[in-house]
Order: structure tokens, then C-alpha cells, then sequence
């Protein structure tokens, strides 16, 4: 794999945050187990599963980056038990570096292509120095979740695209019974507030999840759009590099469609709710074109204040993310104090 820009300023944002020492609590090793169940409502039928109590576990991880790591089963198995265990990366808030601390919000970072998630590391110890608790997903075909069958990086992904979308439903209800627990926040009987962010890849997961039934307080998506088929077929760099992984494995044409169809954005786009979303995308973005992020933001309904465009591509735009993290944790802390 070749460094290139994008490589480049992720890592710096990556280490430009630092890694904080781990609270207490997060020294002793082993697993513990919890229930929880599923509160998915009025799904589409081919992102439907049989709902019900679920288990999950949190481990603690010392030593690590993040504190612990909770795993559970995907609601719509492939088969292959690796690629469905899903497991999610808790970054557990510290106390914010200046007033304004969110207790108990949470967010679910779904990342992007690259294999290491630096986008999402960086967002989620950004948001955890900021008094928010984060979730990195781990989507299909990444990190722990590589099956028997490996794959070009990001193509099991968009294979199983429909069990990536329902993983990022069932993560919402272990966050809310994870935060429940450690934070005791209540919010009127509400439960916690947790809010869904995805980035390029991530973000066309993301967009899909959240507009199942609307169970994420808001939903935040950088360098999004709609008509993923279109963006594979006109955009360049890493839009080249997913189709042709595609085409290697058979999906081109009629079936590439079919692949994208269940999952995509601009079908699901109605459901999303136009005030409690955002979109940042770049103005001069050849991987996500502008007029794929007009058209996802067009069929959401956003107005002016929630389609932020930013200066540069789709690789240098990352270095206006603490913009948008401070983006984030102002419209929580503006949900936390309406919901109180």
C-alpha cells in the first residue's frame, strides 16, 4: 500500500491528539457480560431481523488507545462467525477541557476506507477530550472482523452492505445500555443521547442506519453523498480503487446496482430528519462529487445551515476536523440541555 496525502494528514491529526492516560477503572482485564435488546421500529424489509434480547460483553483494554471493547452479534449473520461479531472501540469521555461537559452523550464513528480508521481515531479522541463517549465501528472486513474469505479493503463492506447497516442499528442499543450504566443518565426517561457520524465510506453506512427508524438524536456526515453506483463509476482515487476491487469479485452492471440498491442513501434518504442532520463535504472533491452530495442533501430536505461545504478535496478537507468536532459536541450539548 502506497503513502499518499490522505496518508499523510490523517496521521498527523491522528497524533496531533494525543493518547491520554486510561482512567482506573480501565486496569482490570477481563470480559464482563449484559443484555440488552433491540428497539428497531419500522425498518425496510430487506433490512429487517427477527428483534429481541441480545447479549454483549465489555472488555477492558489497558494499554491501549481506547478503554474497552464491547462485541456482539450482528443481527444479520453472513455465516462466517469472525466477520459477524461486531465490535465496537468505547474512547469513555474525560472531563472537557473547558465548560460545557455532555454527560452521558455518545457518539457511533463509522470510518472510513482506510484499513488503520485514522479518521475515526482522531473524531473519537477528539470528542472524548471534549466529555463525549465514543464508538468506533468496526465495519465488515476491518481490523478484527476479517473473515475466512479476505477481500480488497473495503469491498466486504459494500458486499455485506446490509449487514453493515443493521450492525450500526443494533451498536445504537448497546450504547444506550452501556451509557445507561456507566452514566446514569436518564434524560426524562429518554435514555442517553447518541448520535451517529460516518466519513466517506462510513458516512454512506451511517446515512443508511440512521434513517431506519430514526433512533439517533442527530446524524453528522462528512464527504457523503448519494448514488453510490455513479460515485464508483465518475469518481476517481479511492471511488477507482472500490469499483475495480467490485469488478474483481463479479459486481459490475445490473449487479452492482442490485448491490448498492438495498442500502443506498438516496432511497433512504426521506426518512432522515432534516433538522437533526448535517453534511460536510468539499467543494473540489473528486472521490465524492459535488453533485452526489447535493443530491443526498436535496433528498434529506437540509437547508444552507446544515450542508456545510468546506474548502479543498476529499484528503485535505480532513484537516478542518476540529471544526467539525466542535460542530458536534455544540448541537449534543444544545439536544442534552433541550432533553433535561
Amino acid at each position: 500500500m502506497s503513502i499518499g496525502l490522505r496518508d499523510v494528514l490523517v496521521w498527523v491529526l491522528v497524533a496531533a491528539t494525543g493518547s491520554p492516560a486510561l482512567p482506573g477503572w480501565a486496569e482490570a482485564a477481563g470480559a464482563t457480560e449484559h443484555e440488552t435488546h433491540d428497539s428497531v421500529a419500522r425498518a425496510p424489509e430487506v433490512l429487517r431481523w427477527d428483534a429481541g434480547a441480545f447479549s454483549f460483553s465489555v472488555t477492558a483494554t489497558p494499554g491501549r488507545d481506547y478503554d474497552a471493547e464491547l462485541r456482539f452479534a450482528s443481527p444479520l449473520p453472513s455465516g462466517d462467525p469472525v466477520l459477524d461479531t461486531v465490535v465496537l472501540r468505547w474512547y469513555r469521555a474525560r472531563q472537557a477541557a473547558v465548560p460545557g461537559d455532555i454527560p452521558g452523550a455518545g457518539v457511533l464513528l463509522v470510518h472510513t476506507l482506510h484499513p488503520d480508521m485514522p479518521v475515526a481515531t482522531f473524531l473519537a479522541r477528539g470528542l472524548r477530550q471534549r466529555g463525549v463517549d465514543a464508538f468506533v465501528i468496526e465495519l465488515p472486513g476491518y481490523a478484527s472482523r476479517v473473515g475466512a474469505e479476505r477481500r480488497f479493503t473495503g469491498a466486504t463492506t459494500l458486499i455485506r452492505g446490509a449487514q453493515a447497516v443493521t450492525d450500526c442499528r443494533r451498536a445504537f442499543d448497546v450504547i444506550r445500555s452501556v451509557l445507561s450504566a456507566a452514566r446514569g443518565v436518564n434524560h426524562g426517561g429518554a435514555g442517553p443521547t447518541v448520535a451517529i457520524q460516518g466519513t466517506s465510506l462510513g458516512s454512506f453506512v451511517a446515512a443508511s442506519a440512521a434513517a431506519l427508524d430514526g433512533c439517533f438524536s442527530q446524524t453528522f456526515l462528512y464527504l457523503s453523498g448519494g448514488d453510490g453506483v455513479d460515485i464508483l463509476e465518475r469518481g476517481t482515487k479511492d471511488a477507482f480503487h472500490v469499483r475495480r476491487a467490485l469488478a474483481h469479485y463479479g459486481y459490475t452492471g445490473d449487479k452492482l446496482r442490485a448491490l448498492f440498491e438495498p442500502v443506498e442513501p438516496l432511497r433512504l434518504a426521506p426518512r432522515l430528519d432534516a433538522q437533526t442532520t448535517w453534511m460536510f463535504n468539499a467543494r473540489d472533491d473528486l472521490v465524492v462529487p459535488a453533485e452526489n452530495a447535493r443530491r443526498l442533501a436535496d433528498a434529506i430536505g437540509l437547508d444552507d445551515e446544515h450542508l456545510v461545504w468546506m474548502p479543498g478535496n476529499h484528503y485535505t478537507s480532513f484537516l478542518l476536523l476540529p471544526g467539525v468536532l466542535d460542530r458536534i459536541a455544540k448541537e449534543l450539548a444544545l439536544a442534552g440541555a433541550a432533553s433535561d
